[in-house]
């Protein structure tokens, strides 16, 4: 080991930037465990078909003879284990997610920042070939159940630094590279992005691993702080401006202090979030929202998948209506079916399924990306929405776009519904589809017509439309929040990721 590490010693700068990782850790696993449990299964493929998932977990078994959807296969999850805790919290769960990931990035860049900028990165940085031949002794060291000489972490021992350096610049950079493969809006841009890591899928199925990596690093570190040489870690990481000779009692208080604190804070954020769902929706859009608008607004959709990638199977998501207007509709063809437009337009009309078919007709091959994980390739054709509103001239104080389905018994007595931006809308890939892999749109799938938003995650694509509404403002549109995922299960309303 180089020796000139030795007296690197613990900044300030370094054990703050310690704590507020351990912060984010904890609360980036916990919330990931919510996310997970509302679609429990990895694959390595993006048809999803059951049964070709590589693990699983739950112990539900979905019906052979009936039609079922993907929120029948989400688990409940303890809030001991996942915030907040239960089943289908899936909105509160992915706003905690995007909360911390932002401060968990700000902090990492700041420690690699630091690290260079000091001279700091020799504690991290192997400078020698040495150290792996010193690694591999300290794990025969520790094997033998005895632990290596204190003089040997100044500041890490070998084995150490080997696997900080592999956190630090290997575990780190993957699970952002990976929860970025998790955006539509991204891979919808840049699909070589997401081929990078064999689809999205895969980079799921990655990034759970790199999860997985990490509880096993942190369990395994706040082992290996406890059981070896615990009074001189605690006080090198603790005592920030006391002595380094501080007494063993002072360091233990203050490790106690500090994971105690860590604790309560997670009971209090689950407790707070599980009683205080909308406030807490309120207070985390407010910094969630602006940054996926930043990052992912002005994204187009560029895919074009072969046919022959087309899925054999692809997931369903919400039942068909089976109230009677919709049945009898469903019987005679949809022949008597009409999509009104209306609003803040200057010609509201009246569509026929006829009267979309004389349109300039749009095909896509594209990947649909369900919020709760699971995916499926398609061959979708209609009508590009912005053709329609073209027709039906905006008016100039017109901002959002509303998209109104029939009623369905899942959501009774209300009706599913959800809100675009106008300028949302104007990618060419957003169509209103009446066919799906070449026949007509069948009924699980949204017949007679669909919205596909190929920047967006599943639930904002309406399925059995009805009607399409221009307004100014979404104060105007039910509880206000931006749809009915938002107004009834907290989702934020920009779902790019």
């Amino acid at each position: 080991m180089d020796p000139s590490i030795h007296d690197l010693g613990f900044p300030i700068w370094l054990r703050i930037n310690h704590f507020i990782n351990l912060f984010c850790i904890f609360f980036l696993i916990r919330s990931g465990l919510q996310i997970l449990a509302d679609h429990p299964k990895l694959y390595w493929n993006d048809h999803c078909r059951p049964g070709s998932e590589w693990v699983k977990f739950g112990k539900k078994k979905m019906p052979t003879n009936r039609l079922f959807t993907s929120l029948d296969e989400a688990e409940d999850v303890s809030p001991v284990f996942a915030i907040p805790g239960g089943h289908h919290n899936l909105g509160a769960g992915r706003n905690w997610h995007f909360l911390i990931v932002p401060l968990w990035i700000l902090n990492g860049l700041c420690y690699v920042g630091l690290l260079f900028a000091t001279g700091q990165w020799r504690r991290l940085i192997p400078t020698s070939w040495s150290i792996f031949p010193e690694a591999w002794d300290s794990i025969l060291t520790f094997a033998s159940l005895n632990a290596p000489p204190e003089s040997s972490f100044h500041p890490y021992d070998p084995l150490q630094q080997l696997v900080y350096a592999s956190v630090v610049f290997i575990l780190g950079p993957l699970m952002i590279l990976t929860g970025l493969a998790q955006s539509p809006a991204l891979i919808a841009r840049y699909p070589w992005y997401v081929d990078l890591f064999g689809g999205r899928q895969g980079a799921r199925s990655l990034h759970f691993i790199g999860l997985m990596l990490l509880v096993l690093y942190v369990l395994i570190h706040l082992i290996m702080v406890i059981l070896v040489h615990f009074p001189q870690n605690i006080g090198h990481m603790l005592v920030m401006f006391g002595p380094h000779d501080a007494s063993s009692v002072l360091t233990f208080v203050a490790a106690s202090s500090a994971l105690l604190a860590v604790i309560g804070f997670h009971i209090a954020a689950t407790l707070y979030t599980r009683r205080h769902q909308r406030g807490f929706q309120e207070h985390a859009a407010k910094v969630v929202e602006p940054l996926m608008r930043f990052f992912f607004r002005k994204l187009e959709s560029r895919q074009h998948f072969d046919r022959r990638n087309v899925s054999a199977m692809h997931h369903v998501n919400g039942y068909p209506p089976v109230n009677g207007d919709y049945r009898r509709m469903a019987q005679t063809g949809f022949h008597d079916w009409r999509l009104r437009i209306g609003g803040l337009v200057e010609r509201p009309m009246e569509l026929s399924l006829s009267d979309l078919h004389r349109m300039p007709k749009r095909e896509q091959t594209v990947r649909h990306n369900c919020i709760q994980g699971w995916t499926g390739i398609a061959t979708w054709a209609g009508v590009e929405v912005r053709e329609v509103l073209w027709r039906c001239r905006p008016k100039l104080e017109a901002k959002w776009v509303v998209f109104h389905a029939f009623v369905q018994d899942e959501y009774a007595p209300d009706h599913y519904y959800e809100v675009l931006k106008l300028d949302e809308v104007q990618d060419p890939q957003t169509i209103l589809a009446y066919e799906m892999n070449g026949c007509p749109l069948p009924l699980e799938h949204g017949a007679p017509c669909r919205l596909r938003v190929e920047t967006k995650v599943g639930y904002k694509m309406v399925k059995y439309l009805t009607h399409i509404d221009v307004v100014t403002s979404l104060d105007e549109v039910e509880l206000g929040y931006g749809g009915y995922r938002e107004d009834h299960q907290f989702y934020e309303k920009v779902a790019s990721i």
